[in-house]
């Protein structure tokens, strides 16, 4: 079932679209993780017990195809390195521009050094990001995770070196406890819900959908909610599948990627009192200092990406689906790359044309009409702007209705989608707000300096200018006169 508005809000709220009936639209169909059948996973109660399931399944996974790993900083991959035979490839994270990833930088390699793996490092950039991204979204049938553009450059890399199958610990957290803030406390329902939700869609989106009913599932009778179910069913499926689809996009022979630590599970409940005393993840710290017993237990870090980099200056969305009043300031990098990334999916499947126009629109009469429905002829969203009264001022005159009413009455229009308010006559400071890609203006500007100058700037981002005829024989100023002199001859 297509339902645009449903599916924009599930990935705002979970990161992926939670009903796999649902699409974006029609034709498209979005995929998700794989996960290993629960039935043949491997019950595990100690640290020694891990490494003995580790082992087994890397000796047999190479038997069947070359391995390459992810290799960061962190506990997770590191424990899976040293069960792999030497001269396999690794693979890890190098950001330019960005000075944060210089430590896991420096434990992946006494990693690699100590289990005499091959090291590579993958250089990240916005550029990376761009180029991968299109490719990613058409495989998923759906916006993507912020890793996955860097995980699929890691996996062409690794395709080029030979690389038949990429190795990564994602499962590692979900198995064995390594989500701390969720796992601190009993939640309750109403709190879960605030805590979880990665971008509430009424913060951005003009037609949210309630997303309630997923959370609806876990709730339990006191008004708590069943968070560890929750944790399983939902967070599992939002995170595998970033890995599944860069390593499928990248066209590794053999997909998905090897997760061993999805291949295991808990024997015992998981103990929340050693988690919730800062020992997340205590099975894999006690396999690291097996595997490490000369190093420091790593603090828990996320796979790093530096989104609150990219988005530093990003205005926001500029599409009909999004609402204008987005405070930006007030949203994470990640919360700006699901609006850029969602923006970037739209785009993509249904490109809109964009029109802009602006004017005084005083006493409003048919020459406006004309100028509205003709640009609304000629684009799917017309953006107007109307004059303020301190512009109108400015440039000398003075409007004879107040400016909020104008607006008013502009809004009121069927031709206009979007009423903003224009407070100076810079046209490419508009764009940079709106990103139209054509703008109308009346033809009594044509071949001037300065619409001349206007439209050369405009061309370099992208945008038209058309002009269209007045309506002759209208306009507010012999409007104004004409009553002027009616009132005159009533006295």
């Amino acid at each position: 079932m297509v339902n645009k508005n449903y599916c924009m809000s599930s990935y705002l709220t979970f990161r992926y679209i939670e009903n796999p009936d649902m699409e974006f639209y029609e034709g498209l169909h979005h995929t998700g993780d794989m996960p290993f059948p629960e039935d043949r996973k491997v019950a595990v109660r100690t640290a020694q017990d891990i490494a003995k399931a580790y082992k087994e399944a890397f000796e047999a996974k190479e038997k069947e195809a070359r391995l390459g790993i992810l290799l960061s900083g962190g506990m997770d991959s590191a424990c899976l390195a040293a069960f792999m035979k030497p001269g396999t490839d690794a693979y890890t994270f190098r950001f330019l521009d960005a000075t944060f990833s210089t430590g896991d930088m420096e434990r992946a390699k006494l990693y690699a050094e100590k289990y005499k793996l091959n090291l590579h490092y993958v250089d990240i950039n916005w550029e990376v990001v761009q180029r991968n991204l299109p490719a990613l979204m058409k495989m998923k049938g759906a916006p993507v995770h912020s890793i996955e553009p860097q995980i699929m450059e890691a996996a062409l890399q690794a395709k080029k070196d030979g690389v038949e199958m990429m190795v990564a610990a994602d499962g590692s957290d979900l198995v064995f406890g390594g989500m701390d803030r969720m796992l601190s406390k009993d939640w309750m329902f109403e709190e879960w819900v605030d805590f979880y939700t990665f971008l509430d869609p009424k913060r951005v989106l003009r037609n949210p959908v309630s997303l309630n009913e997923v959370y609806e599932r876990y709730r339990m009778p006191d008004n708590k909610i069943d968070y560890l179910r929750f944790i399983d069913d939902i967070f599992a499926h939002e995170s595998s599948a970033s890995y599944c689809n860069a390593c499928i996009t990248a066209g590794m022979k053999y997909t998905p990627f090897f997760d061993p630590s999805g291949m295991v599970k808990m024997a015992d409940p998981l103990d929340l009192k050693r988690v919730r005393r800062g020992e997340s993840k205590y099975l894999i710290r006690e396999l690291f200092q097996l595997c490490y017993p000369e190093l420091p237990i790593p603090e828990k870090v996320p796979m790093p990406r530096p989104v609150d980099i990219y988005f530093k200056d990003w205005r926001g969305p500029q599409r009909p689906e999004f609402r204008r009043d987005i405070d930006m300031a007030s949203l994470t990098g990640n919360q700006k790359w699901q609006l850029w990334c969602l923006e970037q999916f739209l785009n993509m499947h249904e490109p809109l044309r964009i029109g802009y126009t602006t004017g005084v629109f005083d006493l409003f009469h048919i020459g406006h009409l004309n100028l509205l429905r003709k640009a609304k002829e000629q684009c799917d969203y017309l953006i107007v702007g109307v004059s303020t009264d301190d512009l109108v001022e400015y440039k000398g005159k003075r409007s004879v209705i107040p400016f909020e009413e104008r607006k008013e009455i502009v809004g009121a229009i069927k031709y206009v989608d979007e009423v903003v308010t224009q407070e100076n006559m810079d046209k490419l400071s508009a764009w940079k707000k709106y990103h139209f890609n054509v703008m109308f203006v009346g033809d009594d500007w044509k071949g001037t300096d300065k619409w001349n100058k206007i439209e050369a700037e405009l061309k370099e981002v992208g945008a038209d200018v058309v002009y269209f005829p007045y309506t002759k024989g209208t306009s507010s100023t012999l409007i104004n006169e004409t009553l002027v002199r009616l009132r005159e001859e009533n006295k």
